[in-house]
């Protein structure tokens, strides 16, 4: 049973964790086995053993994932709740067996020790055969549920509860299988027949409400992320159409001022031939201020991509950040892509300087091209303030969220900026440097087909 309970138990925190062979996983399940055996020695108690696997699973985790104790305590407890909720059953059909095989038996005739002994040997088969089948059927359909699952903490804690709930109630179960009072003992199913049914129905119920309960939680979360990715691209698709506003304004009023710029000449000759010369100097004064909205500091070979860094450089202007560009024109890479990456990170560099209380408050953009490779790099201030989600892989948004389930547009810019990269053969790199934050986004010429 030791040896049915080691794999069953190694199989399941393989399919939680995601391990694969390697050297570490398989010295652990080494070990683990030989930690149960060795604790199933006849001087040990049940509780000894399961105290040391406990603590041998949990130092496990602290040496080899350095977190994630809730999914370990989840693996243990939901394994310590089949266990119990197996031991029930088993041990029903067990007493059911012992008794239908005893109630024809004479303790006077001959041989009756003989046969004693060997209906004990069916008795103690019966457990043994119905615990491992029934270990091996929770196991397998907690794994096919769990299976392509990410577990993370919140889910972890939710099965817990419910496979400590179960594990505690077959346990007290198990303690009314006979109890003392006074001089007599007292025997469940002696006094309660129906307890041979009632108890296994009640493991089964227990059983099958875990399995549901993982199994809906399951489905929930992957309606919840299709729900995220139908926002995502909801939001993406934003995002473009107001690049695209972007330009088309910008455009629209480089064609109003040449449109209009016959006129100016007619009003400026006019203001000429009067010799209103300060007249004259007030109207250009009014027309430079004009211009100077459609100056375009910046040429990245791009009309789309100028339109976003200029914009981005004359709000950066109007609050006092230092706005710096040094700008390879990109090439191969679709024009709408750069501007979606380039919006989204000094938008968010813009926001997180307008939150910094530094007097120096800067963004520095740089995109470098090498080989076939192209690097755009966001620098910026800002108030050294930063959580990362669970992995460390983005930070989390600072602003508060609309829904409980949902990103806020700020998380959505850099999960865009990365799917983006991906599409490109290329990633995203994120380092924090005291109060600097640094965003390097790798792509490469030809992209991905989606």
């Amino acid at each position: 049973m030791v040896l049915v309970q080691s794999a069953l138990l190694l199989t399941l925190w393989k399919t939680v964790f995601h391990t694969r062979r390697e050297k570490s996983a398989v010295i652990a399940a080494v070990l683990f086995l030989v930690a149960n055996l060795m604790t199933k020695l006849p001087f040990s108690m049940a509780w000894i053993r399961y105290l040391a696997v406990v603590v041998f699973a949990m130092g496990y985790c602290l040496f080899r994932y350095r977190s994630y104790y809730e999914k370990a305590i989840f693996v243990l407890l939901l394994f310590y709740n089949f266990h119990s909720l197996s031991i029930l059953v088993s041990n029903s059909m067990r007493l059911k067996v012992e008794t239908i095989l005893m109630s024809g038996m004479d303790i006077m005739q001959n041989g009756y020790q003989n046969q004693f002994r060997q209906k004990m040997v069916i008795s103690v088969l019966t457990l043994m055969s119905v615990y491992s089948v029934l270990m091996l059927f929770m196991l397998l359909a907690s794994i096919c549920v769990l299976k392509n699952m990410e577990v993370d903490r919140r889910d972890a804690l939710l099965f817990s509860a419910y496979s400590l709930s179960g594990g505690v109630l077959a346990g007290i179960v198990m303690d009314l299988y006979a109890v003392k009072v006074g001089d007599a003992v007292f025997y469940l199913y002696e006094a309660k027949k129906e307890m041979f049914w009632k108890i296994p129905l009640m493991a089964g119920c227990i059983f099958v409400g875990e399995i549901l309960l993982i199994y809906f939680w399951r489905n929930y979360r992957m309606l919840m992320e299709e729900r995220q990715e139908r926002f995502v691209e909801e939001k993406q698709a934003q995002a473009m159409k107001r690049r695209l506003e972007e330009a088309e304004d910008f455009y629209g009023n480089v064609r109003k001022i040449r449109h209009e710029m016959k006129n100016h000449l007619t009003n400026i000759k006019g203001l000429a031939a009067g010799e209103q010369y300060g007249e004259i100097a007030d109207y250009i004064s009014r027309m430079d201020e004009t211009m100077q909205g459609l100056e375009c500091r910046y040429a990245t070979g791009n009309a789309l991509t100028d339109v976003i860094v200029n914009d981005r450089w004359r709000r950066a202007e109007k609050l006092g950040i230092e706005f710096e560009v040094d700008f390879c024109p990109v090439d191969g890479i679709s024009a709408f892509d750069v501007g979606m990456i380039l919006g989204n990170l000094l938008d968010n560099a813009i926001e997180a300087c307008e939150r910094d209380r530094q007097e120096k408050r800067f963004i520095r953009l740089r995109v470098k091209q090498k080989k076939q490779f192209f690097l755009i790099d966001v620098e910026n201030s800002f108030d050294g303030n930063i959580r990362w989600q669970e992995g460390g892989l983005l930070p989390l948004s600072t602003k508060e969220r609309t829904a409980p389930t949902l990103m806020t547009e700020h998380g959505i810019g850099l999960k865009n900026v990365s799917d983006i990269a991906e599409r490109y053969y290329g990633g995203v790199s994120i380092k924090v440097r005291e109060q600097v934050f640094h965003v390097t986004v790798m792509l490469q010429r030809e992209p991905k087909s989606i």
